[in-house]
C-alpha cells in the first residue's frame, strides 16, 4: 500500500486530505490515473479512508476548455439531510 506523502499517523481534516490529494494527482500521473478510475478504492489504499457506502464520489478533471465549480449543499438540502440522517422526523 502506497502511503500519502507526509501523511502521519494522526486523523486530517477534509481540507488536508483535500490538499494532499490535489498535490499528489499533479505530481504522480498513475495516482491521478487510479483516482479518476476509481476514487473510493484510491482513497482508501493510499490514505486509509474507508467513505460510507452511501456517499457518491465524483473526481472531475479539468482541461482548457472545462473548468468545474463546486457549490456547497444548499441550506435547504443540508437541513433535509440533517434530519434524515439522524433518523427523526417532525417533532410535535
Amino acid at each position: 500500500m502506497t502511503k500519502a506523502p507526509g501523511t502521519s499517523q494522526g486523523a486530517m481534516s477534509a481540507s488536508e486530505v483535500r490538499e494532499r490529494l490535489l498535490a499528489q494527482a499533479a505530481e504522480s500521473e498513475e495516482f491521478r490515473a487510479r483516482l479518476l478510475a476509481d476514487p473510493r478504492a484510491t482513497l482508501r489504499e493510499d490514505y486509509g479512508i474507508a467513505l460510507p457506502e452511501n456517499l457518491k464520489v465524483c473526481v472531475h478533471e479539468e482541461d482548457a476548455k472545462t473548468t468545474h465549480l463546486v457549490l456547497p449543499p444548499s441550506k435547504e438540502l443540508a437541513d433535509t439531510e440533517l434530519k434524515a440522517d439522524s433518523g427523526s422526523g417532525s417533532h410535535n
